[in-house]
């Protein structure tokens, strides 16, 4: 196919990130495609998500590729994924939004907590294979609260991608706060079917969101994605 007045092999689809955005710096609008396909559906989610307008999504969601192919020499693979890189823009963009138009997140997104306590009883968290980078604290101030309802955003993204069983067991846990033994009475699953299906939906969100959620490391500019942190090490 002709990219840019360039040739792109037809295969380009299958090359991992990096090379993909090494053919982008290039000037191959073929490769440029190809991440936009592989990517934009999820910053839109979680974008729009986190706006709560499809339309103002949208243009963060454009923004942000714009600026994938405009700097596409600023990404370093060793930071972090090309995703990560763009959810940084995102956010950036997407709060720049809200700042210019006077608003904050709002609070009615679902509670984190309900990742980490079973009605406050005792220091151990129901859902231990819950990466502690989703934990939510009790921080009420803008900034906070910016960066949480960000970290809903993306982790109800990714919880939407995942396969049905998955999600459910997911779902219960994360919105109605039901422990594994109570998600397995519900559904009338072995709780060994629970406890596998949670583990394997939380690997899925971990290589998914993982990095994401960490938004104090985030760039404090996007002039800077290459700079989006890398997740931290599961405890």
């Amino acid at each position: 196919m002709h990219d840019g007045g360039q040739l792109i092999d037809s295969d380009a689809s299958a090359l991992d990130d990096a090379r993909l955005v090494a053919r982008i710096a290039a000037g191959e609008e073929g490769a440029f495609v190809i991440a936009y396909d592989r990517h934009a559906g999820f910053v839109f989610a979680s974008v729009a998500r986190f706006l709560g307008d499809r339309e103002a999504a949208a243009e963060v969601v454009q923004d942000a590729f714009v600026t994938l192919w405009r700097r596409a020499r600023q990404f370093d693979a060793r930071s972090g994924s090309l995703l990560t890189w763009l959810l940084a823009i995102a956010r950036h963009r997407a709060i720049d939004r809200l700042r210019a138009e006077g608003r904050r997140p709002t609070r009615d997104a679902i509670r984190l907590e309900a990742f980490t306590s079973e009605g406050g009883s005792g220091d151990s968290p129901v859902h231990p294979d819950v990466p502690h980078e989703l934990i939510a604290d009790a921080a009420t101030d803008p900034s906070t609260l910016a960066a949480r309802r960000w970290t809903q955003s993306v982790v109800r993204a990714g919880i939407a991608e995942l396969p049905e069983h998955e999600r459910q067991v997911i779902l219960l846990g994360y919105a109605e706060d039901l422990s594994q033994a109570q998600i397995a009475e519900r559904l009338e699953w072995p709780l060994g079917t629970v406890k596998s299906r949670t583990r394997r939906a939380m690997a899925q969100l971990r290589a998914r969101v993982g990095p994401i959620t960490e938004t104090d490391g985030a760039p404090t500019s996007a002039a800077r994605p290459g700079q989006a942190s890398t997740a931290r090490p599961d405890r």
